[in-house]
């Protein structure tokens, strides 16, 4: 069964995230979680999970001849777990995190081939029930077919 080219995008940026590592030279090593459900409720807070939330998409601009053009959204939220033994400042260890997955995703804009540009949209600062964190927005611009959705142009 074949996937919606917005699936490759989104797969792709899951792919970039876990490829963030101390071993591939960056602060910390992220793992990428996709939610099963819209609540969050599978999601367990831990250090370094980054849950890669789609959100909704809108039409662009640009639209060629028999293509539509699409803006889609994601937000990245990385968790850092508030600690009182970790020796660098909260804000330090957020602003580590969201530069690491801005260095990731700007290292491949074109998503693998998928998608025309990502742009970085805006870094939000969260905290919520001992855990804080920050969501990395990004807007990724992509093609397909006129009515076919699963076709790349």
């Amino acid at each position: 069964m074949s996937l919606p080219i917005i699936e490759y995008v989104a797969l792709d940026i899951t792919a970039a995230v876990n490829a963030i590592s101390e071993a591939a030279g960056f602060n910390q090593t992220l793992t990428a979680l996709r939610p099963r459900r819209n609540d969050f409720s599978d999601v367990v807070p831990e250090d370094g999970l980054v849950v890669v939330w789609q959100g909704d998409a809108a039409r662009g601009g640009d639209e060629a001849a028999m293509s539509a053009a699409w803006l889609q959204t994601f937000a990245l939220m990385a968790i850092v777990l508030d600690s009182d033994t970790a020796t660098d400042s909260i804000d330090i260890r957020i602003n580590q995190v969201a530069a690491d997955i801005e260095k990731k995703l700007n290292e491949d804009v074109t998503r693998g081939g998928y998608a025309i540009d990502t742009q970085i949209d805006s870094h939000v600062k969260f905290s919520d029930e001992g855990f804080s964190g920050v969501s990395v927005n990004i807007t990724v611009h992509y093609r397909t077919e006129h009515n076919d959705p699963y076709t790349q142009i």
